[in-house]
């Protein structure tokens, strides 16, 4: 499975993408914040949010050739566009924000928040920021998420695909970590990485793949989660290992591997 974490407009996701397409049936998964690039990483006089939207649509042309490979999820600055700024303001694209509402608006089934999938005997949970269980029970209530056959990641997929707003506008909370915040639990777009340094298997869905808070070269992994968003792809095999894509170096997504195993 290939994983390519917050593109910003960047390109470091072709090359794995075309050689992945090419060698087997691996399914690639793009975690989210395709648009908003930051304008230090460009040279000065390129125009940028525009080069970041016509890369959105090779990425949405992608996905349209290989439905059944590629899963596009979406992240806090996408919602901005798709649901409402009350989502996200960040950077936000206002000169050419018609036309990217209207590419989410037009391809709006291609997308979705979360997903999920069993490797090795280990549940993994992918989405833009984690899931908490925390954040779920503010949303569907203590007994909600108790009840038979409750599935956060279906409920979450449901709510996108049905417009649900009632659910989608709780993507908007955000975590103590962000000034403007103040939840305990952020959502699935908005969770910061360090407020997972606490938490336990027992406050999640499974183990965590994400983006969303930068790391400096390297993913941070902790107990629940692994946050990839240092503009690399990697790969997570049938063995439950994640690696760089370049240069597959592993990494300990586990702590206590012996126990795990």
């Amino acid at each position: 499975m290939l994983i390519l974490p917050d593109i910003h407009g960047r390109d470091f996701w072709r090359k794995p993408v075309q050689e992945t397409l090419k060698e087997g049936d691996e399914k690639i998964i793009f975690l989210g914040d395709y648009l908003d690039p930051y304008p230090h990483e460009w040279d000065k006089d390129a125009d940028y949010r525009k080069i970041a939207i016509e890369r959105f649509k090779e990425i949405i042309e992608l996905k349209r050739n290989n439905t059944e490979r590629v899963t596009l999820l979406l992240g806090n600055h996408d919602c901005g566009y798709c649901i409402g700024d009350d989502v996200c303001s960040c950077r936000m694209d206002h000169a050419n924000r018609h036309e990217i509402e209207k590419l989410f608006n037009d391809n709006r089934g291609l997308f979705q928040i979360a997903e999920e999938a069993d490797l090795n005997g280990k549940h993994f949970v992918f989405s833009h920021a984690g899931i908490l269980k925390g954040w779920a029970e503010l949303v569907w209530g203590e007994e909600g998420i108790k009840r038979k056959g409750f599935n956060v990641v279906e409920e979450l997929n449901n709510a996108w695909f049905t417009n649900h707003y009632g659910i989608l506008d709780s993507l908007a909370n955000c975590d103590t970590y962000r000034d403007w915040g103040g939840f305990k639990y952020g959502s699935p777009v908005w969770s910061d990485i360090r407020s997972w340094a606490n938490i336990t298997p027992e406050d999640t869905y499974g183990f965590n793949i994400v983006g969303h808070t930068q790391c400096i070269e390297n993913p941070v992994v902790l107990e629940t989660i692994a946050d990839l968003d240092c503009r690399k792809a990697f790969i997570l095999n049938s063995e439950a290992e994640l690696m760089n894509y370049d240069t597959k170096e592993k990494t300990q997504l586990f702590k206590d591997a012996k126990k795990e195993n």
